[in-house]
């Protein structure tokens, strides 16, 4: 009889990501809490983390880093603080035991916009020169090329999830990020949402739990590759919508049109198109199964309770 393989997963972030990540698994992962606005306090949460995850008896270390407060908006300094941070974090975990380290996967969650915010010629691909356009495009690519790096040098596996504008109903509003639910919070607050980018502009959507799906999914093929493997995905919806699009698909969904105001604000690192096409697994893309529509409706239906629940 085959003995059930036993496995023990760490998930490193608590945001909308990570929550969907948590709901997507078979088993709920380990957490640890971490004080991320103290740098040498986060890394001893982090390795404290690691102790616990690889004091278990398992054949298999997953560990899913969906961490991370940076936006294309954010300063120079703060994304460097947490790029740092994860190479420290790599720094400490290839320091581990090598038969452990060998039944090790790491996703890193990426993203989009900050890998493709200066290119051209889109849809985008897995194989398409990377070009950043802010700090925050530059932090991102810099924790893939460390991820590569460790995973060389010890043996362990990763899985980089690129991914496009992540929305559902447990978005941090307070992030300045998060267009969807930004302006569907215009129905509960009655105060409009400032758009600062051309109606124009194209993205892809992806709903929190499609996107968790790629990601376990992926992760757990990873696992199985050689040992050293890193393999890069974009994880989108497939389909841009421009921004005057999105704003129509709400009003649809709503049935009446949202407050919004256009302003003149910072558009560093804001490309005008960022449509893509995932040609990595793009098996895995059969998991995306919420519409636009439903999935905005599912944001509205949660900022209502919440407003009405405080």
């Amino acid at each position: 009889m085959n003995q059930r393989m036993r496995s023990a997963s760490w998930l490193v972030g608590n945001g909308l990501l990570g929550k969907a990540v948590s709901r997507a698994l078979d088993e709920r992962p380990m957490t640890e809490h971490v004080r991320w606005l103290d740098d040498d306090a986060a890394l001893a949460d982090l390795i404290r983390g690691l102790n616990r995850l690889f004091s278990s008896d398992s054949d298999q270390y997953t560990i899913y880093w969906c961490a991370g407060s940076g936006v294309t908006s954010t300063g120079a300094e703060v994304l460097r603080r947490e790029h740092a941070l994860f190479e420290r974090f790599l720094g400490v975990l290839t320091m581990q035991n090598p038969a452990k380290l060998s039944c090790t996967t790491v996703f890193l969650a990426s993203s989009v916009g900050g890998a493709y915010a200066g290119a051209t010629d889109p849809p985008f691909t897995e194989a398409s020169p990377t070009a950043p356009a802010s700090p925050y495009g530059e932090a991102k690519l810099g924790m893939e090329r460390a991820l590569v790096r460790a995973a060389s040098e010890s043996g362990l596996r990763g899985f980089v999830g690129r991914i496009t504008n992540l929305y559902g109903p447990g978005q941090r509003l307070g992030k300045k990020q998060g267009l969807i639910s930004v302006i569907c919070e215009t129905y509960v607050r009655r105060e409009p949402a400032t758009v600062y980018v051309s109606l124009d502009t194209l993205r892809d959507y992806i709903y929190e739990d499609d996107c968790a799906g790629v990601v376990v999914t992926g992760t757990c093929r990873a696992a199985a590759l050689p040992a050293g493997s890193v393999t890069t995905k974009i994880i989108g919806a497939g389909t841009a919508l421009s921004i005057g699009e999105l704003i129509g698909t709400i009003t649809r969904v709503a049935r009446k049109r949202p407050l919004i105001a256009f302003g003149a604000g910072n558009s560093i690192g804001q490309a005008p198109d960022l449509r893509i096409r995932s040609e990595v697994w793009s098996d895995l893309d059969s998991l995306r199964e919420t519409s636009l529509p439903t999935g905005i409706s599912n944001v509205l239906r949660s900022l209502r309770a919440t407003a009405a629940n405080p």
